[in-house]
């Protein structure tokens, strides 16, 4: 979990397959200002399926970072998502919450997939409620982490000379990042998915007014779409790349548009299999909004196929414009560009700021 930093501010640390983001905010969490972002390329392959393959690649682009935004705070909340992060929502007979954290390593051993002595675990109290033969219940989303990998990833963040003060999972730091209602500013009728496309995974969160009740970390992403042009079309990795954001701006052949069509319909698929399994669950809501974000969300076509499929208006998120960004440094055109991927970095410093 992050922890409050008060007047110093908050960092939050997005490390990603094809870069590392740094956002620092000041103020509280009503009223954040933005006062540094940066990012930083990464080598390819250094992080893959959103785990450190490369620290010592990841470590030195880190301290990079810090010396290019000139950041001189050493601390930062980290972001995690990948597959050996677990996120279920399970039904369990009411403790208070002193004491189910302390029975939390028994609650969930039978509810992740992987030993609770090597996992990292929370939870989040959704509600609580009498079933019909008057016990007291209460519905929980348990988050599980392997602690090897969270290992990872502080050693790697420490190794470049800062200090690790939080972890945090990056579905909700973006979730955090991009909507009011999320947030708990405002109220729906209904639940909001927050659809955030990376480089090489995608999360998903639904929530209702501001609680989760749903979380799924896909291993599939814009590189996804970037490879099936590099092996189709026989070219590098970096020229398929020019040749899918050129789609963006209608410029292309034929035949790459007909591979960027078939993986663009495969995320959707996958996507909507996850929304599916969500609104299959006792109690869910009806999806009345898609918040749509992430690198891999200029895919060309992606908005409007999403919009096809779920018959729901796609909203493209703006986390820069939920901040106060006048003395960040940016210029406008920065902020155009770096407004799809910078969520992440954003939602972490401000889950760590003081209410």
């Amino acid at each position: 979990m992050a922890f409050g930093l008060g007047s110093r501010g908050a960092i939050g640390l997005d490390i990603g397959a094809s870069a590392i983001r740094v956002a620092q905010l000041t103020g509280t969490r009503d009223k954040p200002a933005l006062s540094s972002f940066g990012q930083i390329a990464l080598p390819q392959g250094a992080v893959v399926d959103g785990e450190i393959r490369d620290a010592g690649a990841v470590s030195e682009a880190v301290a990079q970072l810090w010396k290019r935004t000139k950041l001189r705070a050493k601390h930062a909340v980290i972001g995690i998502a990948n597959q050996r992060v677990v996120v279920r929502q399970v039904d369990l007979p009411f403790l208070e919450e002193k004491e189910f954290r302390t029975a939390l390593p028994f609650q969930a051993a039978d509810y992740i997939p992987m030993p609770v002595e090597e996992a990292q675990l929370d939870f989040i109290v959704l509600n609580d409620y009498m079933t019909d033969s008057q016990e007291h219940m209460m519905r929980v989303l348990l988050v599980a982490a392997a602690t090897e990998m969270v290992e990872s990833f502080v050693d790697t963040v420490t190794a470049a000379g800062i200090q690790p003060m939080g972890i945090d999972l990056a579905p909700f730091a973006v979730a955090r990042a991009v909507s009011p209602v999320a947030r708990g500013e405002s109220g729906v009728g209904g639940s909001e998915a927050i659809v955030d496309v990376g480089a090489g995974i995608t999360n998903i969160v639904v929530h209702h007014n501001g609680e989760p009740r749903f979380v799924r970390i896909l291993l599939v992403g814009g590189d996804d779409a970037t490879t099936s042009i590099a092996e189709l079309q026989d070219v590098s990795f970096e020229e398929a790349e020019a040749l899918k954001f050129d789609l963006a701006s209608g410029v292309g052949s034929d035949d790459v548009k007909r591979i960027l069509r078939g993986q663009v319909d495969e995320l959707v698929e996958e996507i909507r299999g996850s929304l599916d399994y969500y609104l299959s669950q006792e109690e869910s809501e009806p999806i009345v909004s898609i918040i749509l974000t992430g690198g891999g969300s200029l895919t060309a076509g992606l908005d409007t196929r999403m919009e096809e499929t779920f018959r729901t208006p796609i909203i493209r998120a703006a986390p820069l414009s939920e901040v106060n960004a006048s003395k960040s440094g940016l210029t406008e055109e920065q902020v155009l560009q770096v407004q799809p991927v910078s969520a992440a970095a954003i939602g972490l410093a401000l889950g760590a700021l003081d209410k």
